[in-house]
């Protein structure tokens, strides 16, 4: 489609009652350095070496799903 075409189409639509709207701005993909961070932490999971308590946890864990 040419600029010659495109300008006579987005006349017709106009003329015809149509109209243009705006659309939402979309998401912000650029690079923001400091936009979300992820606090550091020196938390460590106490519980990883643990067994499990529950009936459940326990034939989840025998069952290899855990």
């Amino acid at each position: 489609m040419t600029r010659e075409e495109l300008s006579e189409a987005t006349n017709k639509f106009l003329n015809g009652g149509g109209k243009i709207t705006k659309l939402p701005d979309g998401p912000d993909f650029k690079f923001q350095a400091y936009s979300v961070g992820v606090p550091k932490s020196n938390r460590v999971d106490l519980t990883a070496m643990e067994d499990p308590k529950s009936k459940k946890q326990m034939e989840a864990f025998e069952s290899g799903k855990l």
